[in-house]
């Protein structure tokens, strides 16, 4: 996502080996970008990958960042159309229409007005009720609500609004590590805002192992304690959860920042967090994003139904913590939370 948005924090273990494996030497290239930080650890020190990751970030904040007032985002949001849109412009979009149908229209770039009436973009909440949340639920619809040719992008009705930055974090890693990729790096790390993707090795010579943290810990300030922990070496995960962005309304209703697109009301459900595994960043952010406005038990099913996807999901049970896990995902510390 291209802005400010609760992200899982996901912490970098060192795995400790008997066997004597040899050290990859990397470059670290890091900095500020949508928002968040990103971090690009690069098994290859005989390159400077800086430019065209500066390029990368330059095209999608040009074509999709809603905060940047001339971005082609914000001239649709504006307009109501897009002429002759950019390649990186359509191909997000192709990206939202796949992952939109994939998560059976719960992944929806067509929230925006319900998203900044309901107070969570820059601009202030409106008084919502169920009358406010009909009259701009009329304006959702992804399939229905945007008509794309080959050169245009026009909104079926005045006030459909974009916002595809659910998926914008993990599309980004995913052309990062396609630079990679195509100079033959074979050991990396793309972090973007907490989301991440690794290949081969780390710089102590093992596979990159991600810990999970515990959410409510980790609302606590304490940072160490893990629920799981995976490997990526060739995967990408993301994670996704509604307990830190939140707001209580004037009648005491906890509004989290999720909206489910087919209520138009901010998720109520126990499910606390999701962690999405895929090839894909792309895809794991877009899945995430869409899992937890689904809620638990559509989300588990859909993501056992799909090829290479798992997921944990963490979900909240009077006084504690309960996790539930796909069928592949790996559970190394599995417990449950009290």
């Amino acid at each position: 996502m291209l802005h400010n948005r609760f992200f899982f924090l996901l912490t970098l273990i060192a795995l400790t080996s008997c066997a004597s494996k040899p050290e990859v030497t990397f470059k670290n290239y890091e900095g500020e970008i949508f928002g968040t930080y990103y971090r690009v650890q690069v098994g290859d020190t005989s390159r400077d990958y800086q430019a065209k990751f500066d390029s990368v970030f330059a095209l999608i904040n040009a074509a999709s960042n809603s905060y940047i007032q001339e971005s082609e985002v914000s001239d649709f949001n504006a307009t109501g159309f897009l002429l002759k849109p950019s390649f990186t412009f359509q191909d997000m979009l192709d990206s939202c229409k796949k992952y939109h149908v994939q998560s059976q229209g719960y992944f929806e770039p067509t929230l925006y007005p319900l998203i900044k009436a309901w107070g969570f973009s820059f601009e202030e909440r409106e008084q919502m009720d169920s009358t406010k949340v009909a009259s701009l639920k009329s304006l959702v619809g992804f399939e229905v609500q945007l008509q794309v040719t080959d050169t245009s992008y026009v909104a079926a009705q005045e006030g459909v609004k974009l916002d595809i930055t659910g998926l914008g974090e993990g599309y980004a890693i995913d052309k990062l590590a396609e630079v990679l990729d195509q100079a033959g790096v074979a050991n990396y790390l793309v972090e973007i805002g907490g989301e991440m993707k690794g290949k081969g090795q780390n710089p102590k010579g093992e596979l990159w192992t991600i810990g999970i943290e515990d959410p409510a810990q980790a609302e606590l300030g304490v940072s160490k304690t893990m629920l799981t922990k995976v490997t990526l070496n060739g995967l990408a995960l993301s994670s996704s959860g509604n307990y830190r962005k939140f707001y209580i309304d004037e009648q005491g209703n906890r509004r989290s920042h999720l909206i489910d697109p087919k209520t138009g009301f901010p998720v109520s459900h126990s499910m606390v967090s999701v962690s999405v595994l895929a090839t894909s960043a792309t895809q794991a952010d877009a899945l995430a994003t869409a899992f937890m406005a689904m809620g638990p038990e559509q989300a588990k099913a859909l993501a056992e139904s799909l090829p290479g996807v798992e997921a944990m999901f963490v979900l909240a049970e009077k006084d504690r913590l309960r996790m539930e896990f796909t069928s592949g995902f790996p559970k190394e510390l599995k417990q449950e939370k009290k």
